[in-house]
């Protein structure tokens, strides 16, 4: 890799996550349709990204861990105000999708099985930590059935359609 792809994708990368925070926290507020009751899916768009980077390799070029826990903070402190949730959700559920992409292929599909697995341990984290402090008052079948669910169905199909865009791009950088 040349010496200006390396830093045009140190600074688009951060960038492109900074702005998905910002349009996850803008799509949660502003579309009811996804957060009518009972029904709620939650845009995981950073999360998206950041499995962008796993799932195109992307992660050992940059520094991903470090922006994985800054946007966990980040998470933690404009959307609950309880530090160490998204943290720790987003920390763990990169890492398993980090150990796991040697047993899958790039196929989409693939890359979708991966994102799925990585939606669940990030929402089963945010759960368990929401149970232990108190904040979370709902039971699993409720959590899985009318959270769960309708999140991975918004988010998979979301980042279906942003799959090969998003492969070209990191093509293109690096």
């Amino acid at each position: 890799m040349a010496g200006w792809q390396f830093i045009r994708l140190q600074i688009i990368f951060p960038l492109i996550l900074l702005i998905l925070f910002l349009v996850d926290g803008n799509l949660a507020s502003s579309l009811g349709l996804l957060m009518q009751a009972p029904i709620h899916a939650i845009p995981m768009l950073t999360f998206t990204w950041l499995f962008y980077a796993v799932q195109f390799g992307i992660q050992k070029e940059i520094p991903y861990y470090t922006y994985v826990v800054i946007f966990g903070v980040l998470f933690d402190i404009f959307y609950t105000g309880i530090l160490g949730t998204y943290t720790l959700a987003f920390l763990l559920a990169t890492i398993v999708m980090d150990r796991l992409r040697p047993y899958f292929d790039e196929r989409m599909m693939s890359g979708l099985l991966l994102l799925l697995i990585g939606q669940i341990v990030y929402l089963l984290v945010t759960f368990v930590a929401g149970q232990l402090i108190g904040s979370a008052n709902l039971s699993m079948l409720f959590f899985v059935v009318y959270l769960v669910l309708p999140t991975m169905l918004f988010n998979l199909v979301t980042a279906a359609i942003f799959y090969f865009p998003s492969w070209s791009l990191f093509q293109r950088l690096s």
